[in-house]
């Protein structure tokens, strides 16, 4: 017997008229995400994944303090970018990530190289990696650009807020795309 939505509780299912398709589509969970719909956890995962290690990105080249603001109090780190060092930190090293952030200059920019790679960890916890260059204005005039590869992990508190956990990046060569 069809119901209001257009379902059926029949246990016999009948095939669609040819000129029709099984289902319409916005009720046909095959269908949707096509259009880029963000319709499951793990799209608004993978998206917000993207997202926030953009916002982080454009807080470390707008305001290096103001990136602490993504960052989880136990986040720990390797970036050379801004450290000028490949020692790991964390807030209770010597210099703290805290102690870095406040004393280094800014980049002008930066640009992902394609994607990043999105992957779950958990329902509220996702990793990313990729490729970015960074630039900066020079003294004299010129942009120096800078290949770095990297790598961050994140984790959604309760509030829906992302925190950074962790973060690796190192220089990278500049290859051909």
């Amino acid at each position: 017997m069809p119901t209001v939505l257009g379902l059926t509780n029949d246990s016999k299912t009948r095939s669609p008229a040819p000129s029709q398709s099984p289902a319409p589509p916005g009720t046909s969970s095959h269908t949707m995400g096509a259009n880029g719909r963000l319709d499951t956890i793990s799209k608004r995962n993978h998206h917000a994944a993207r997202e926030v290690e953009t916002l982080f990105w454009r807080a470390l080249c707008d305001s290096p303090e103001a990136a602490k603001e993504y960052m989880a109090k136990d986040c720990i780190m390797i970036n050379p970018l801004f450290a000028k060092s490949s020692k790991p930190m964390s807030k209770d090293t010597e210099p703290s990530i805290d102690q870095i952030l406040e004393g280094c200059e800014p980049w002008t920019g930066f640009r992902f190289h394609g994607e990043p790679l999105v992957v779950e960890i958990d329902l509220m916890a996702v990793a990313l990696v990729y490729k970015i260059t960074l630039f900066k204005a020079s003294r004299k005039g010129g942009i120096r650009e800078v290949v770095a590869s990297a790598s961050s992990s994140w984790r959604q508190t309760a509030g829906a807020d992302w925190l950074l956990c962790a973060q690796h990046v190192a220089f990278a060569e500049d290859e051909e795309e």
